[in-house]
């Protein structure tokens, strides 16, 4: 009965680490330079996993942009994933992983064009607000459809004297 217990508890045990990302063991693949492992490991979670945390997807997205970077093969793919990163921590640094210079270049790169993007979407936006509220036609259609709709409320709402029957009690 104790060898099929322990088969049970190792079984549960297994099943339950599936369940989340092994972060430990994966950053030691990454340290001892592993990075085929490393990759396996990540598209293995992330094939049977639909949604995960989001310590998960940071850490997913930081060690993806290393490993792809330092390949010169699949740069781009590094870059997709430092912007990934940036997207979801946008003061995000790889100082914890201890990159060489060309990939610290690359990712600064990154951040620059990350920053300069949403520094556009953020002119455009203020743009479109200030054009929308700067035209005049657009205050007094505002106006216009807020003293009808204020006219139609009061004359539903309010009863009017005229619609009254009167009755004289003798």
């Amino acid at each position: 009965m104790g060898c099929i217990g322990l088969a049970i508890f190792s079984f549960l045990a297994c099943a339950a680490a599936a369940k989340d990302l092994n972060q430990i063991a994966i950053h030691y693949q990454y340290g001892d330079g592993d990075f085929p492992s490393v990759i396996k490991a990540i598209d293995e979670f992330t094939a049977t996993h639909k949604k995960y945390a989001r310590a998960d997807s940071v850490f997913i997205a930081k060690h993806l942009a290393v490993v792809y970077s330092a390949n010169p093969e699949t740069r781009e793919k590094g870059k997709y994933y430092m912007y990934q990163l940036l997207e979801l921590v946008p003061s995000a640094e790889l100082v914890d992983m201890y990159v060489s210079e060309e990939i610290d270049r690359i990712f600064s790169r990154m951040r620059e064009e990350y920053r300069t993007h949403h520094q556009e979407q953020a002119q455009a936006r203020e743009r479109e607000r200030n054009r929308i509220w700067r035209n005049p036609w657009t205050w007094a259609g505002g106006a216009a459809a807020a003293g009808l709709l204020g006219f139609l409320v009061y004359e539903i709402v309010a009863p009017s004297p005229k619609g009254r029957p009167e009755y004289v009690v003798p």
